[in-house]
């Protein structure tokens, strides 16, 4: 449907028959055009007669269905006199276009017939089946279970059969089912505090369910929680005067309820001052540092802060995936921390996902050694061991900051690391659990922007406009289509930016299309491509790891569970947990909650090509 994620590829094995050692597996899919599939392979299914035949039974599979029935199905309240015999042709056809089971699919019973699959051999019973398993887990990961189900659907259930009323009326029920899944994802994206994504859900729903006033109701609420009580009060007026143009009615009591709650909280905010906030002493060195152009990083600058002015630790991992901005973060904290630092800030790239051989450790050191102040003639040339002894001992006595930007491990950080009266802080795609479990190491994770910051960034570098409705949806759908890296969100303001008329809009148009959305944010710049930053990572995978990345990306699923890796990689769940460390370890995916996942969608499209299979 409109507001779904595209699933192409999302087909685990609906159900098998075996003989001897042939197996072989038969899914039936509804929501959307009628699809059928043996072992795999497309059986086109005539429209008409047949398809609404097998339709009415795929909906009760393994039910008896009497032959009176499915006559009024197939032809409804005329059937022809000839209707028993012609459903016993079509039966056979049936048959044998399923013939590739190598097992009767649809029985003959007693004065009727039945469908022989179970609930996973349907689309709609995957669906009811992962939205009962969603239901029993809560929090991020009913949300993760409920969006997998969601993904199942292609289209309006039924589409392309001939509209009977029963086949009307069986969509009617199909499609209530989807919109409550919706409905429950929007409010869980709103628990959970993610009340962009309920935005940029509810939107598409809206339109195309305009009278379903609970819809309108979560949307308002949604754009309150994400700061946009005006664009709320806005959408208010634009439904109460369509019910009225088209219906002749007023908004329902709910609705109205909630438009005067948005009312009373906007005067009440804007008749109240902020209350000052007490006095808390920031720390060492970031009493005059702006977060200047740096959006949406407060938080983190603050974390970095306390973290190291608190002695917490002297070792400090910042992680996040490629394009992220972990190296601005630090770049920008550390240049307002420096007056915390009397032996100097000190600084090295280490190139661990960089388009050049990574670093050395003697190249590292003689780096770092260099900038406190020693002579390179007078360092122990290709003595890696006595280098890191004397960056050591030139760090123990006065106060340093080490930043070891951009590690490819920890094997390579170990030896760069300081005295004990320095502090190192070390960026990198991968995670570095070998620096937080052995050394000790407090783990910052740098996150993608939020929609409102990723739209401030937008604003920032490309002088646009927030005025208007459509203005401000098209600016959070850039930034919903640039999985709010940074790196791509500039990329996109340098077009806008460098464009004569260009418009959020006009870009947005242009990275619908998935096939063109990574050449459209490609700068010709190996350095700053976002195809080549993401893929950069994929030289650090096995050749396990680098197929199965490329198995997730052709199935579509930004959002999936161990058990979706499990069908993938016919494994169980031990061995499925086991399959995806490597993808956490270098964050091409994300570990959303336990045993759920997600991949980001421009790391899709860059691990969909043969550079994820090495």
């Amino acid at each position: 449907m409109d507001s779904v994620d595209a699933a192409s590829g999302d087909r685990p094995v609906a159900i098998t028959f075996g003989v001897g050692d042939t197996m072989t597996s038969i899914e039936i899919d509804m929501l959307g055009e009628l699809d059928v599939r043996v072992a795999g392979t497309p059986v086109p299914i005539p429209r008409g007669k047949q398809q609404l035949l097998l339709a009415a039974l795929a909906l009760r599979p393994g039910r008896f269905m009497s032959t009176e029935d499915l006559i009024d199905r197939v032809w409804g309240e005329d059937p022809p006199e000839t209707a028993r015999t012609t459903l016993r042709g079509y039966i056979k056809r049936l048959r044998s276009a399923l013939a590739g089971a190598r097992e009767p699919v649809i029985e003959a019973a007693s004065g009727g017939y039945r469908l022989l699959v179970g609930q996973e051999g349907t689309d709609l019973g995957r669906f009811r089946c992962r939205r009962r398993a969603a239901a029993d887990s809560g929090g991020p990961a009913e949300l993760c279970g409920l969006q997998g189900a969601l993904e199942l659907w292609r289209g309006r259930s039924l589409d392309g059969l001939d509209r009977m009323a029963w086949v009307e009326q069986e969509a009617e029920v199909l499609d209530e089912e989807y919109l409550q899944v919706c409905e429950r994802v929007a409010d869980l994206l709103l628990e959970l505090g993610d009340a962009e994504r309920a935005v940029s859900r509810l939107r598409p729903l809206v339109r195309t369910h305009p009278y379903r006033e609970c819809l309108w109701a979560r949307l308002l609420l949604a754009l309150h929680h994400a700061g946009r009580t005006a664009d709320a009060l806005v959408t208010y007026d634009e439904v109460r005067r369509m019910l009225a143009d088209r219906l002749g009615v007023a908004p329902s009591a709910h609705l109205r309820g909630v438009h005067e709650r948005l009312l009373r909280e906007d005067a009440h905010a804007a008749a109240v001052a902020p209350p000052r906030r007490p006095s808390v002493p920031r720390p060492r060195g970031t009493e005059e540092t702006p977060q200047g152009d740096l959006v949406g990083r407060a938080r983190l600058l603050d974390l970095l802060g306390r973290t190291v002015d608190a002695g917490r630790s002297r070792l400090v991992v910042v992680d996040g995936p490629a394009g992220v901005g972990k190296t601005a973060l630090v770049d920008h904290w550390a240049a307002g921390a420096a007056s915390g630092f009397p032996g100097g800030v000190l600084r090295v790239d280490l190139r661990g996902f960089h388009v050049d051989p990574p670093l050395s450790v003697a190249e590292g050191l003689t780096d770092l050694l260099v900038q406190t102040g020693a002579e390179p003639t007078d360092l122990p040339v290709g003595d890696p061991a006595a280098l890191a002894a004397l960056l050591r001992s030139r760090t123990a006595r006065r106060r340093a900051l080490i930043v070891l930007d951009n590690a490819r491990d920890a094997a390579q950080v170990r030896p760069l690391l300081p005295g004990t009266a320095s502090v190192a802080v070390v960026t990198s795609q991968n995670q570095l659990r070998g620096l937080v479990a052995g050394e000790g190491a407090v783990r910052v994770t740098v996150p993608p922007l939020s929609a409102r910051d990723g739209v401030e960034l937008l604003c920032r570098h490309a002088a646009v406009e927030t005025d208007g409705l459509d203005n401000r949806e098209a600016l959070y759908e850039l930034v919903d289509l640039c999985d709010g890296l940074p790196l791509a969100l500039r990329i996109a303001a340098e077009e806008l930016g460098r464009v004569p008329g260009a418009h959020a809009g006009g870009l947005v148009a242009q990275l619908r299309a998935e096939r063109s959305r990574l050449d459209q944010l490609d700068t010709g710049d190996e350095a700053t491509g976002v195809r080549a930053v993401l893929s950069r990572a994929y030289a650090h995978l096995t050749p396990a790891e680098g197929e199965l990345l490329r198995l997730l990306a052709a199935g579509g699923k930004l959002e999936f569970d161990v058990d979706d890796v499990g069908r993938l990689t016919e494994r169980d769940r031990a061995g499925a947990r086991a399959a995806m460390r490597g993808l956490l370890a270098v964050n091409v995916v994300a570990e959303r909650a336990p045993d759920h996942y997600r991949l980001g969608d421009l790391q899709r499209l860059a691990a969909g090509g043969e550079a994820a299979v090495r």
